[in-house]
Formats: structure tokens, C-alpha cells, sequence
């Protein structure tokens, strides 16, 4: 061969080569580019750059580790799950592929999935801290609290100068409510690591909440000499100095972190926090313009600014600094909620929901677009669609606070205190010190038959936020279960003497008092009240219903008159004014009030539901009564008592018997235990000619309810078409000394006069 030859070949083979190592160097490249786009909080761009890796390697087990990290910090859990399960798949030596895989499905409540993980990565790997972590997680998800302490206590064996280890014991032994030892390993978390200040902010609410409050204050000062630029800490001290009412020590404690040497724009935002949840909002904004001052194209400084603005109904302003950043950013996920939520303040619950609908088509993986979309929901009364946001909401993020609330409160409304108190228990676990959270869980506990539980959480949270005269409410019904009335009584005044104009103690201690034959003392301390804030509405309503129940009805038709004057959106003050009409027998004022309340909320199912009751017993309007009934169904198709009257008028109309009975047992479906839906679907089993299976039915009723008359008088028919005259007689007697309907009255007074001639 000649030298020219021998060389063409050397020069063929090495490009060979090179081709060859070029896709493998490009790769990398990929993922390297990505990581940097990481490291920089880039997420969109590393996942391009992870995917063209893929693209050349689709089996680059690190590429859908790294895809996977991405997806994770973009809330894309479902995708992060894939990718992880690929790169454990692809590398089955990649533990830390698989550990990710069961954390997922541990914040998923997959628990049997996620410790089989564990436990299969501690076969191979005894000592492996992340799979400890996993199983103690997994424990604490399943309320295994106990054998959680175990899995925590061993990663602080293994890794002894973490000072988190040893915060993760004493965080499950605070719930075990073994607090010494709490205390114990908190402190032993500091000493492993004095700046660490995770530590000093749990010692302080467990200090809190066991009344040591010299020590809580202690720590803290501690934990600022240790970590002077901690922002956490001075927020916590000063909410701690707050809760004592020592406002100006508090204040000193803000001004220091306002002229410190931290990170000015973290520290307006925590500072413009801090103060707008302690409704001080001019003070608020002052700590965010601040911030803005020194960041002027600040985003989350300005979003924050709109939030204010919406909390305290500056509706305007909030408007138009939102379509200012929506200007400088169009895409802002915030703002673009922001949008919707304005929205929904103005009354427009359809623009809301259409502005809401958008952006979680464009942010399927924001939390707060579903959470904020269920609320525009829930206004308009679907409450099915918003409790799917709401789930959709925690699935994208697990520990997303504001969504299992309203899951937790909206599962207590319907009686599912499990599901509620699960809800309640992450919430606790995930942050310990919010007040919110104490008072779900209490109220979860006290509807769960549980007053010492609930009473320990709301003493908890009115330790958390002693300026806060809700927790002082929430105790007034802990001690009223228990008819504990002088308890009760002092938790309802505590609760005014921090706002004087809260609405719900000012009912809650006339109804207190009322109950306690204390009339003309609820009727003094109503108008104590109303001698101090004569243009509070609540009051004169209060007063107007206390009025009622005495039969005075023209001084309360005066005073919700007055209600509405000083609040002319007073929904409760035309519902009260409605009522009092009804209750004088005038069935079309009450209807003109009712109407009005629903010009104000169109979408108040039991209120839409009453009128067609009107229609029906009062006016014997059958076509008007349906129209209502329908309408409170396109609210809410599931909504029992509307699908029954729905029924009630099909068989009074006696167009269609069968209709009739698939609506009334779809209604008992819905509402099994309500008698008044038995009473109906026995009524429509009655017109069928099915006598003898509706007397049990319509007994347990008049059992139930005695002085209804209109089950007295279905009871009375159903008797007399089995033979049973002389019941039936009295029966139909009984019914007509009680309230019916004028066509229901003259049907059992013709009956009973055949029944005599007979």
C-alpha cells in the first residue's frame, strides 16, 4: 500500500471515530447545558435541553433523573413521576431514582407503593438515610406516629450532626404530644448546629403552646444573635411580642429587621407579610414599596401590592396596578389570577370563572389557578366542579395549604368528618404554628365528638394569634357542648372585647343568652352595642330578630329596614325582613324579600328552594314552584331537597307518575336519613296504588316530626285506602289543627266528611 493510501485510511478511520464519539459528547453537552439552566432556576429551558439528550440517547438514565428534577421544581408531578420511573428502569443500580419515585407516591398517599420502595432500597442499602426519611413519611401520611418517631430516630444514628434529623423527631413526638422529648431533640438540633434556625422558630411554638412564653421570647433572641440575618426569626419574635400586647416591643423588633443589613427586597416582602396578616395595611404597603423602591421591575413585590389592594376592597387600584404588570409581563400567572379574582370581587362570577378556566389551560400545574377557579366555582354553587379544582389543586402540589382547608371545611359541611380530618392532620404536620390550621383541626374534633381535642387545639391557635377573637368563639362552642354556660359565656365576651363589631359573637352571645332564658339581657347587651356603633348592620339585625321572637314586628321590620339602609347589599338583613313577612302570613311581601336577597346572591340553593316551597304549599302555583325548583338544580344537580319538591310537584301535576318516583328516589339516594324526602317518595308510592309498603313509611315521619301537617295528613290517606278508618279519621283530624296547604286541607276535610257519612 502506498503512503498516500495509508494515510487516506488513518484519516477515514479517525473520522469514524469521531462520528461515532459525537452524539455521546453532544449529549452530555445537553445535559450539562441543562443543569447550568437549572442551577439558575430555569426549569422550561433545562427541560428542552434534557429532552434533546434524550432525543440523541432516548436510554440516558441521568438525563430523566435530571428531567425529572425539573419537572419536580415546575410542579409537573405526574411528568417528574415518568421520568423518574424511566431513569430508575433504564439504571436499576439508581437508587436515588427510586426513592424519588416512592416520595412522589408518598405525597400522592400511595403509601404501600411508596414503602415498598423503601424497603427494597434498605435491602440493598441498610443504612440509606433517604429510604429512613421515606418510611418515617410514609408513617406519619398513615397516622402511624409512634413507629415514625423509630424511622427518625434512626437517620439522627446515622447522621448525627444533621440538626434537621433530630427536628423531624421532635416535630412527630410534639404531635404524640410527648413534648419533654420534643424539647429534648429540638435542643439537641441547636446544639449540632447553633445557626440553625429551623430550631429556634419550632422550640418557640412549643414554648407557646405549653404557656412558657418567657422562653419562647428567650430562644428567639437566641436565634437572632446566632443568625443575625434570619428573617423568620424576627417575624416570629414579633409575632410573639404581638400576642402579648406589647405592640411597641414588637414594633422594635420590626424596625431592626427594616434597617438591617439583610436582603432588602425578602426582607419588605416578609415585613409587608407580617403586617397584612395583621390587617396593619397601610403599614403593609409601606413595606412593599419599600422593597419596590430598591427593586422597581419586583413582580412579587407588585402582585403582593394587588393582593392588599383586593383584601381590603381597593377594587380599583387592584385593577389597574394588575393590568399594569399583566403589561410588563403578560404571561404572570399571578397577575393573570389576580384578573379572575378581581373579577369575582366585582360580581362577575361567569368572567371570573372564564379568565380562571383559561389559565389553568395555560398553568396546568398551578396550584393557585385551581384553588382560585374552585372558589369562582363554589360562588356560582357548583360545588362539585370547585371541590375537583380543589383536589386537582393538592394532587399538583401536596402541600398546598389553602386547598385542603376548603376540602377539610367543605367535607365537614357534608358530614365526612374522616375525609375532614385527614385533610386537617396534613395541614398541622405541614406547618404547626398557623392558627387556621388549629382551628380546623378543632372543629374537625368537636364535630368528631372530641371536646378536649378540640378545646387544645383552639387554645393552641388562640395562643398562636391572641388578637384573633375567632379562637375565643370556637371555645364558647367547645364549652357550650359540654353546657358548660358560664365558660362559654366568657369566651364569647373575650371574643368582642377584641372586635366589638364581630358579627358572629354579637349572634352567638344572644343566642347564648336567649337560650339561657336571659332575653331582656341579650336584648341589653344588644343594645350596649348598638348605643357604641349605631351604623353597625349586624347589630340592628340582631336586634330586629331578638325583636321578631317577641312578636314586635314593627320595631323589627324597623330595624332590618335600617340594616339594609346602612348596607344596602345586607343579604341577611332581607332574608330576616322576608321571614318576618312570611311569619305575619303576607306570602307575596315575603316573596318580593326573598327575591331581593337573591338579587344578591342568585345562586343561595336553600333560598331559591324556599321560594318554590311558597309557590307550592302557599300559592299553589305548581308552574312557578317547578321554575324554582329547576333553577336551584342547574346550581346544583345533586341538591336532594329541590330534586324532591321536583318530584312533589310532578305528582301533584300527575302528568307522569314514574318521573315522579325516579326524582323522589334519586332524592332519597342523596339524602337517605331526611324524612321530609321520605315523606315524598312515600307520597308517590301512595298515588301508584302501593298503600300498604308507605304506612311504615309515613308513621316514622309523624314519628319524627309530629306537628307537620301534611304528614299527619299523607298518614291519615295511606290508612284509610288500607281500611283503617278510625285512625285514618284521627289522623286527617290532627292535620288539619296543624299547618297545610289550602288544597291539602280541603281534600282532608272532604275526606273525613265522607268518612262520617259512611
Amino acid at each position: 500500500m502506498s503512503n498516500y493510501k495509508l494515510l487516506l485510511a488513518l484519516v477515514l478511520c479517525g473520522l469514524m471515530i469521531e462520528c461515532s464519539r459525537k452524539p455521546e459528547l453532544t449529549k452530555k453537552r445537553y445535559l450539562e447545558s441543562g443543569q447550568q439552566y437549572a442551577e439558575k432556576g430555569q426549569y422550561d429551558e433545562a427541560r428542552i435541553q434534557f429532552a434533546k439528550a434524550l432525543k440523541l440517547d432516548p436510554r440516558f438514565a441521568e438525563a430523566y433523573y435530571q428531567l425529572g428534577l425539573a419537572d419536580l421544581a415546575l410542579y409537573k408531578y405526574d411528568d417528574a413521576l415518568g421520568a423518574f420511573q424511566q431513569s430508575s428502569e433504564l439504571d436499576p443500580e439508581r437508587i436515588d431514582a427510586r426513592l424519588r419515585v416512592g416520595q412522589l407516591y408518598a405525597a400522592a398517599h400511595q403509601f404501600d407503593q411508596a414503602k415498598g420502595i423503601a424497603d427494597a432500597v434498605l435491602k440493598k442499602d441498610p443504612n440509606n438515610v433517604d429510604a429512613y426519611r421515606l418510611i418515617g413519611k410514609t408513617l406519619v401520611g398513615e397516622q402511624k406516629l409512634a413507629e415514625a418517631v423509630n424511622a427518625f430516630v434512626k437517620i439522627t444514628e446515622l447522621m448525627p450532626g444533621d440538626p434537621s434529623a433530630y427536628e423531624k423527631v421532635a416535630l412527630v413526638e410534639a404531635s404524640l404530644r410527648r413534648y419533654g422529648d420534643a424539647e429534648k431533640h429540638i435542643r439537641k438540633a441547636i446544639s449540632v448546629d447553633p445557626k440553625f434556625a429551623e430550631g429556634y422558630l419550632n422550640l418557640s411554638i412549643l414554648y407557646r403552646f405549653e404557656n412558657r412564653a418567657t422562653e419562647a421570647e428567650q430562644v428567639l433572641q437566641q436565634g437572632l444573635d446566632q443568625n443575625p440575618g434570619a428573617i423568620p426569626i424576627y417575624i416570629a419574635y414579633a409575632d410573639l411580642l404581638y400576642s402579648q400586647k406589647r405592640k411597641d416591643a414588637a414594633e422594635t423588633v420590626l424596625q431592626r429587621l427594616r434597617g438591617g443589613n439583610q436582603n432588602v427586597v425578602e426582607a419588605s416582602l416578609a415585613l409587608g407579610d407580617y403586617c397584612a396578616q395583621h390587617n396593619l395595611f397601610d403599614q403593609a404597603l409601606s413595606d412593599y414599596q419599600r422593597g419596590l423602591a430598591k427593586d422597581p421591575k419586583n413582580l412579587d413585590l407588585q402582585n403582593r401590592i394587588v393582593e392588599s389592594y383586593l383584601v381590603n376592597n381597593r377594587l380599583a387600584e387592584a385593577d389597574a396596578l394588575n393590568k399594569s404588570v399583566l403589561k410588563q409581563k403578560p404571561e404572570d400567572t399571578v397577575a393573570r389570577i389576580h384578573s379572575g379574582r378581581i373579577s369575582l370581587a366585582n360580581g362577575r362570577v361567569q368572567d371570573a370563572i372564564n379568565t380562571l378556566q383559561r389559565q389553568v389551560r395555560d398553568s396546568p400545574d398551578s396550584p393557585q389557578a385551581h384553588y382560585y377557579l374552585a372558589l369562582a366555582y363554589r360562588q356560582s354553587g357548583s360545588s362539585e366542579m370547585a371541590k375537583s379544582e380543589l383536589e386537582t389543586a393538592v394532587k399538583v402540589l401536596p402541600d398546598a395549604i389553602l386547598p385542603m382547608q376548603a376540602l377539610a371545611s367543605m367535607e365537614l359541611s357534608r358530614g365526612n368528618t374522616q375525609a375532614a380530618r385527614e385533610y386537617a392532620q396534613r395541614i398541622v404536620q405541614i406547618a404547626p404554628g398557623d392558627s387556621a390550621g388549629r382551628l380546623l383541626m378543632g372543629s374537625v374534633l368537636l364535630n368528631s365528638r372530641d371536646p378536649r381535642g378540640a378545646q387544645e387545639q383552639f387554645e393552641f391557635a388562640q395562643k398562636l394569634a391572641p388578637g384573633d377573637p375567632v379562637p375565643h368563639l370556637r371555645l364558647a362552642s367547645v364549652f357550650l357542648s359540654e353546657k358548660k354556660w358560664p365558660e362559654a359565656e366568657r369566651e364569647l365576651e373575650a371574643a368582642l372585647s377584641l372586635n366589638p363589631r364581630f358579627a358572629d359573637a354579637q349572634g352567638a352571645l344572644a343566642d347564648f343568652l336567649v337560650s339561657r332564658n336571659q332575653r331582656p339581657k341579650a336584648m341589653a347587651v344588644v343594645e350596649q352595642y348598638l348605643a357604641k356603633y349605631p351604623d353597625d348592620p349586624n347589630l340592628h339585625t340582631i336586634h330586629g330578630m331578638l325583636l321578631a321572637e317577641t312578636n314586635e314586628y314593627e320595631p323589627a321590620k324597623a330595624e332590618f329596614e335600617r340594616a339594609i339602609q346602612l348596607n344596602p347589599k345586607h343579604f341577611v338583613a332581607y332574608v330576616r325582613l322576608a321571614r318576618l313577612e312570611q311569619d305575619r302570613n303576607d306570602i307575596d311581601g315575603a316573596i318580593r324579600g326573598y327575591e331581593k336577597a337573591l338579587s344578591l346572591q342568585p345562586r343561595q340553593l336553600a333560598l331559591v328552594a324556599l321560594v318554590g316551597n311558597l309557590y307550592l304549599e302557599d300559592k299553589v302555583d305548581l308552574a312557578t314552584a317547578r321554575k324554582y325548583y329547576e333553577q336551584a338544580l342547574t346550581i346544583d344537580p345533586q341538591f336532594a331537597p329541590a330534586v324532591a319538591n321536583l318530584a312533589y310537584v310532578e305528582a301533584k301535576q300527575g302528568d307522569d307518575l314514574n318521573v315522579a318516583l325516579g326524582l323522589a328516589q334519586k332524592a332519597k339516594q342523596l339524602a337517605p336519613d331526611a324524612y321530609a324526602i321520605t315523606d315524598i317518595l312515600a307520597w308517590v308510592e301512595y298515588l301508584k296504588g302501593s298503600y300498604e309498603q308507605t304506612v311504615p313509611m309515613f308513621k316514622d315521619c309523624v314519628r319524627k316530626d309530629p306537628q307537620r301537617g301534611v304528614y299527619r295528613y299523607h298518614l291519615g290517606m295511606a290508612l284509610l285506602a288500607t281500611g283503617n278508618k278510625e285512625q285514618a279519621k284521627s289522623e286527617l283530624d290532627a292535620a288539619l289543627h296543624l299547618k297545610l296547604s289550602p288544597d291539602d286541607a280541603q281534600h282532608a276535610r272532604d275526606t273525613l266528611t265522607q268518612i262520617q257519612s259512611n
